[in-house]
């Protein structure tokens, strides 16, 4: 059975809008971003004037409505690619 797994694909096109963040707490359920599944994080150098954007993905954001999460995102930074599964979850 295939499972539909989100992935960061194009990080370099991240702008830091957050909106894939919003859209997991909102399907989370939660208000905040205490335990976001979702975190977007800065990097700015020193000499460079643009900044960086990190998108890091918590293993349970698979849970959710995937694609939602991915056609949110104004930049297309997330894939979704179908993985066959044998059955067992570990």
């Amino acid at each position: 059975m295939p499972t539909k797994t989100l992935k960061v694909k194009f990080q370099s096109n991240c702008i830091g809008c957050d909106l894939c963040i919003f859209e997991a707490q909102r399907q989370f359920k939660k208000v905040g971003l205490e335990g976001a599944l979702i975190r977007v994080l800065k990097n700015k150098q020193e000499n460079a004037k643009k900044i960086d954007f990190y998108v890091e993905l918590d293993p349970r954001i698979n849970r959710l409505d995937t694609e939602k999460i991915a056609k949110i995102c104004p930049k297309t930074v997330f894939e979704i690619s179908e993985e066959e599964t044998d059955g067992f979850s570990v």
